[in-house]
This record gives C-alpha cells, sequence and structure tokens, in this order.
C-alpha cells in the first residue's frame, strides 16, 4: 500500500439490494424493503414493516454542501446509477484517488435501520446482520488491501454476536460494531455483556461504536421537525456529547475496560472534543473513590491510563480537539477519517481541510494522524 496517501478510519458503504439476499425469505417478506415514493414522501427509501422509511439518498450527499436544494433533489431524484461508488467497489477506487485516500475502514449506511428492531423482529435483525456481514466481506474483497470490514452484532442475542465475532474474524474483518446508544435500562455496564467483552478480547478485534447507530431507535427519528433551535442544540448536543460521554461512563466506571485490558474500542464520527474531561476532570474523581465510598472495587488505572491503552477515536475536521488531544498527550489515540459518501464527509476536498486543520504540525505527526495510527491500530502493512 502507498502510505503517501490517506487512511480513513471511518468510511462507509451504501448497501444494495443484494446486501440482504441472505436473509431467509419467510423474514425477508417483512422486510427490508426498497419503496419508492412511500406515502407522504418522494424519493426511494429502505424499512422494514411496521417502521418508518428512511431515505435512501440521505447517505448520498458528500460533496453536496448541504444545500438545501441539492440535498432535496438529491433524496427526492435518487437511483443508484447517480453514483455508483458507494455500493460498487470497483466505481469506488476512482472516488478514493480523487480524495487522496489510499485504504478505509467500511462502516455500513442502511443497515443501521436493522437496530430498530427488537422483539418479534429480533430474529430479522440477526438474519439482516447476519447477511450484511458476508456481504461487506465480498465488497472488500473486489479492492484487496484498500478496502476493510466492520461487522455487525446484536445486543439482543449475546450468543449470536459471540458466535458471529468468531465468524467474522476468520472472514478477515478488522472489527465489529455494536450501537453506541442502548434503550432505557440497558447499560454496557451490565455482566449481561461480558461474554461478548471476553471473545472481543482474545479474539484481538475491537468493538466500534458510531455515532447515530442507536438500538430501539428509528433512523427517520433523526428527521423530526424541529420546531425551535434549542430542540436542534440539544439534540446535537446528545448526539455529539451525551451520547459518546454515558458509554465511555459505562465501559470505564463499569469497569469492563478494567477487567479487559486488552480489549480496544473505537468511537466513530463523534470527533475528539467529548472525550477531553475524562483526561483531567474525572482523574480526581476515580482517585477520589477508595476514599470516599470504600466497599466499591476501585480502578487499578485511572481513566486517562486506561483511554490512553484501550480507547481510539476518529476525527474528521476538528483543529480544537486536535490542538487539545496534543496537550494531553492523545494524539496516538486519533485516528482522522473522512465519513466518505455521507454529508457530514470531508470527501472530496480532504487533502486540502487536512492541511488546514493540521497546519503547524511536523510532518511526522501528520502522517501519524492520517495514516500511522489507523494502519498500526488494525495491523495493515
Amino acid at each position: 500500500m502507498d502510505a503517501s496517501g490517506f487512511f480513513s478510519a471511518d468510511s462507509h458503504v451504501n448497501e444494495p439490494a443484494a446486501a440482504w439476499d441472505g436473509i431467509p425469505q419467510a423474514l425477508r417478506a417483512h422486510g427490508p424493503h426498497f419503496i419508492q415514493d412511500p406515502p407522504g414522501k418522494k424519493g426511494l427509501y429502505f424499512g422494514f414493516d411496521g417502521h418508518n422509511p428512511d431515505p435512501v439518498g440521505q447517505t448520498f450527499l458528500a460533496g453536496t454542501g448541504r444545500d438545501p436544494a441539492v440535498v432535496k433533489d438529491t433524496i427526492e431524484n435518487f437511483t443508484w446509477d447517480k453514483w455508483r461508488g458507494p455500493w460498487d467497489p470497483e466505481a469506488r477506487l476512482g472516488d478514493m484517488q480523487r480524495d487522496g485516500v489510499e485504504a478505509e475502514i467500511l462502516y455500513p449506511s442502511m443497515a443501521r435501520n436493522f437496530y430498530a428492531l427488537s422483539g418479534e423482529d429480533t430474529a430479522l435483525q440477526l438474519a439482516g446482520i447476519k447477511s450484511y456481514n458476508d456481504w461487506i466481506t465480498g465488497y472488500c474483497a473486489a479492492l484487496p488491501g484498500r478496502l476493510f470490514a466492520i461487522g455487525l452484532l446484536s445486543v439482543l442475542d449475546i450468543a449470536f454476536s459471540v458466535t458471529e465475532l468468531e465468524r467474522i474474524a476468520a472472514l478477515g474483518h478488522k472489527g465489529a460494531m455494536l450501537p453506541a446508544e442502548l434503550p432505557d435500562g440497558m447499560s454496557y455496564a451490565d455482566p449481561l455483556f461480558e461474554p461478548i467483552w471476553a471473545a472481543a478480547e482474545r479474539l484481538g478485534l475491537a468493538l466500534h461504536f458510531h455515532i447515530n447507530i442507536n438500538q430501539g431507535s428509528e433512523r427517520e427519528a433523526y428527521q423530526i421537525p424541529i420546531d425551535a433551535m434549542v430542540d436542534m442544540g440539544r439534540r446535537s448536543v446528545k448526539r455529539a456529547i451525551t451520547q459518546p460521554d454515558i458509554l465511555l461512563t459505562d465501559l470505564l466506571f463499569g469497569l469492563v475496560l478494567e477487567h479487559h485490558p486488552g480489549l480496544r474500542v473505537v468511537f466513530a464520527e463523534y470527533e475528539l472534543a467529548w472525550i477531553l474531561p475524562f483526561m483531567y476532570r474525572f482523574e480526581g474523581i476515580a482517585k477520589r473513590f477508595p476514599r470516599e465510598y470504600p466497599n466499591l472495587p476501585g480502578m487499578s488505572s485511572t481513566p486517562s491510563e486506561t483511554i490512553r491503552r484501550q480507547v481510539f477515536v476518529t476525527f474528521q475536521n476538528d483543529p480544537a480537539g486536535i490542538a487539545a488531544a496534543a496537550a494531553l498527550g492523545l494524539l496516538d489515540n486519533c485516528m482522522w477519517a473522512n465519513d466518505y459518501p455521507h454529508g457530514g464527509a470531508t470527501w472530496p476536498d480532504s487533502q486540502a481541510i487536512v492541511k488546514e486543520q493540521l497546519a503547524g504540525m511536523d510532518a511526522a505527526t501528520v502522517k501519524k494522524l492520517v495514516w500511522s495510527n489507523t494502519a498500526e491500530f488494525y495491523g495493515i502493512t
């Protein structure tokens, strides 16, 4: 691989219908369906019986500048042949070269909707996850050494997820993903999840948590009308700040990372600023715990020590976060990403954006952030 390019630690595929061919027909009858112009909407949508449909074109917005007219046109007049790269690996190569990206770690797009399923739909979620994991294996095989898969897991069936971890490890996946937010009453600090932590640690597969991939939440919930600016602000803070903070709190103070020092976790697309309080403010809290709560189990490492050892974060365009990470000695844990082909992507202008936000850093540090950290983390040479 040509290490003079960029290595994106968080890019996406936009799954075509073929991604769901592995779902048994008895389950597939309930979805997923591709629906053209559902009631009250225009465009191609993806959905399940009894669930809100999700616009396919919404995930093809990179390079549009999020201009409202362009977004509306992209969603309402979407067709697969307008942009092949997000779902066709051979066409994707040209998009990568345009952005100066040599290699990518791949997350899903439409598959996120499977995490809205639960209860009677659990079997469909598991079948969809397995079908996606098989499809993404073939997608990456089309560009060997350049595309690398993150498989999907379920929190609804722990035994399934342990078996699936074993299976995707054998398929060559570089890690696995769990939903970043759980329904009320569930927490990753619960011993229920212990078999997943143990299996991931034993297999050496990092576990990944990606913004806006939540168990039990409809994707369409993020499209609800905003009646006031404060509503938009609260939603944004929850999504980008509160969600990862709560998740990391459960993993740290729930002693998941303490009990599994070989387990590594990745927080994708949250940028960097949200993690900074853990590097300083919570140090004192953790040190006081043994004195104030002597009956509770303590940590053998401080939060910042555990984070440096086990927690890794992707970023796209966060100059302030990068400066703070440098001041706190956290640059080894930061991995650049372009978020292709979603609306928040730096594609196709990643090189100019990286140059601007990392201005003033020496060449070795820049290389660490845009290439070496990711390549070393995933064991790719």
